[in-house]
């Protein structure tokens, strides 16, 4: 008779997240205007911006925003916090992978 092989006790862990968390990414652009005698349009050109952007989903859609300075800092700060946590969990799949079943024969 065989001894059953018995599942190892549950863990429980601690993530340590910062909050607010914001999913998504931060971009600047700059660019020209439609009016002919702009500086924009100067060679070299003198263009518009910096603007700042936040794209991710929402609703289930990819979305941009447009943002003004002070906002895009506090995009990404909440940007940080959120990549640190996705940086845990991570780091959890990993090691709950090392230890699956198929590895313990």
């Amino acid at each position: 008779m065989q001894a059953k092989k018995t599942a190892p006790a549950a863990k429980t862990i601690t993530l340590h997240i910062t909050l607010p968390l914001l999913p998504g990414s931060l971009s600047t652009a700059r660019s020209t205007c439609g009016k002919p005698n702009c500086a924009c349009k100067a060679k070299p050109p003198k263009l518009h911006g910096p603007y700042y952007r936040w794209t991710g989903f929402l609703e289930g859609k990819r979305t941009t925003k447009t943002l003004s300075p002070q906002e895009a800092r506090e995009c990404k700060r909440r940007i940080a916090h959120y990549r640190a946590l996705e940086k845990q969990i991570s780091q959890l799949v990993r090691q709950a992978l090392q230890e699956a079943p198929w590895n313990q024969r």
